[in-house]
């Protein structure tokens, strides 16, 4: 999307959230940072969506992105037979790769809730930006214990069943 789309989306959202959402240049730059790898028609049919869903509430940039696709992600959904959502960011993607998005997807939120105990703010959109050797590194520096299992059962003699996470 060019900046010029961007003031065009920002303005549409303007005519439907008049006294919630102001346009100036910062507002536009803001937003174009966030959709310059969509579509505009594609932000035009989510709009529709978002206006549906949260007619009070105007939107904001770093959460309208939810559920849009790059032309890239585009382009791979093409050559897909089934496709799926994800249930924690609201990505479609093809199958075939759903199994190692999700497993990353849960580490995401696992580590975005290790900061907020620790005081500290990471976002959702930062850390799907990391390389996936960093995801896996610090994910394994703040992984949970098995802590939780009662006394006597281990891996080894795991009789009862219990699921180990």
């Amino acid at each position: 999307m060019t900046k010029a789309e961007t003031q065009k989306l920002t303005s549409i959202i303007k005519g439907y959230y008049n006294s919630q959402f102001f346009v100036d240049e910062f507002v536009i730059n803001a937003w174009y940072e966030e959709l310059k790898e969509y579509e505009l028609q594609d932000a035009m049919d989510h709009i529709k969506k978002y206006l549906k869903q949260f007619p009070d509430t105007a939107p904001k940039p770093h959460t309208f992105t939810k559920g849009l696709l790059t032309r890239e992600e585009r382009q791979k959904l093409a050559n897909e037979k089934y496709f799926v959502e994800c249930n924690l960011c609201h990505k479609w993607m093809g199958m075939s790769e759903y199994d190692e998005h999700y497993g990353d997807c849960l580490n995401i939120e696992y580590l975005i809730n290790v900061a907020k105990e620790k005081g500290e703010e990471i976002t959702r959109k930062e850390l799907e930006h990391c390389r996936k050797e960093v995801l896996d590194r610090l994910y394994e520096k703040y992984k949970p214990t098995n802590t939780w299992m009662p006394k006597g059962i281990n891996e080894s003699n795991n009789i009862l069943g219990w699921k180990l996470i």
